[in-house]
């Protein structure tokens, strides 16, 4: 296969549709040091903040920039579209998420079936070697695999860095309670509604990120309870029912009561799941807004009442037992 030199950062990114977000100093006009950390990163867990935190002692040391290397799509999505995964995160929070854990850059590479094809010596060539930054080191989980056939492994990548004199750590895996701390066992404890399993992974609540749409105004004409419609195109729901959950809108966290599922009290036609999110102590419009919702609690399930008043009355006695579990968590006294 033909082997590609690159001669600059914008033929780079012409050739990998190759982003960046935060700071760029390699754009800067001066060739820098680099560490980097290697990995898809889905909702950026302790396995992976463990990566990043590898990345930024190297760069301390070396005096580099340390910068997370990130694919989007997911890998798997285009290697097999039938069954593509649901991404715990959109790229943007993947991104907020990384350059929280301690990368000063973030470069995303957009993962194309051509690009999945090229063999692993290719592969790590296109996405590596490049005469404007100095790479002084790579850091990925033991088990990342890449190239054609995923025929890249730590052995490949080990041999690559010796001969470049690239200081190389693969980190490896991260067990809490006998399981393995991965994007795929969080989507599942979500899934099923283990949401203290999934923080424990994550090393935070799981949030939902996804913007405010119209509904039908029920809660708001026959509940005195208005609510946020949460559409979003990435992420994991839990299993129908009412949860104690953070709202997170500018920066700000409010208490919230959420539901997941079909509102059967209403009985709806062709009714559809639906997050539907009540932030205490807010008044404002929210509608065409970004909502973060961060699910903390299982308070009950979802049910038909039989009537409306009989639901307001329970959503006033979900709200009581709310602000007392915030209390609890947060140490805080009602005012």
């Amino acid at each position: 296969m033909e082997q590609f030199q690159y001669r600059s950062i914008r033929e780079l990114n012409d050739i990998l549709h190759f982003s960046m977000a935060g700071s760029s100093p390699a754009l800067q006009g001066e060739r820098r040091r680099l560490v980097l950390g290697i990995g898809v990163f889905d909702g950026v867990h302790l396995g992976h903040r463990r990566i990043i935190e590898e990345v930024v002692k190297l760069a301390e040391r070396d005096g580099a920039v340390p910068t997370a290397l990130t694919f989007d799509p997911h890998p798997r999505a285009v290697l097999r579209p039938e069954e593509p995964p649901a991404l715990l995160v959109p790229l943007s929070e993947r991104v907020r998420l990384l350059r929280e854990a301690g990368a000063a850059q973030v470069w995303v590479i957009r993962f194309t079936p051509e690009f999945a094809a090229l063999e692993p010596e290719d592969f790590l060539s296109r996405m590596l070697e490049c005469p404007e930054f100095e790479l002084c080191g790579i850091c990925v989980g033991e088990n990342w695999r890449f190239g054609r056939g995923d025929r890249g492994n730590r052995e490949l990548l080990d041999e690559y860095a010796r001969k470049r004199r690239i200081d190389f750590t693969a980190c490896p895996e991260l067990r809490l309670n006998g399981e393995v701390v991965s994007s795929s066992a969080i989507r599942r404890s979500i899934a099923s509604g283990r949401l203290d399993a999934a923080e424990a992974m994550l090393g935070r609540p799981y949030r939902l990120v996804g913007k405010v749409e119209y509904g039908h105004g029920a809660a708001t004409s026959r509940l005195d309870c208005p609510t946020a419609n949460v559409s979003f195109s990435t992420g994991v729901l839990p299993p129908d029912g009412v949860y104690a959950a953070a709202a997170i809108r500018d920066g700000r966290a409010y208490p919230a009561a959420v539901n997941v599922g079909f509102a059967p009290t209403f009985g709806w036609k062709q009714a559809v799941r639906r997050l539907e999110v009540h932030l205490l102590d807010f008044s404002g419009n929210l509608y065409g807004s970004e909502l973060g919702v961060e699910f903390l609690t299982h308070l009950r399930e979802e049910r038909s009442f039989n009537s409306p008043e009989e639901l307001k009355h329970q959503i006033g006695r979900d709200i009581a037992r709310i602000r007392e579990y915030f209390s609890r968590r947060y140490h805080q006294p009602e005012e």
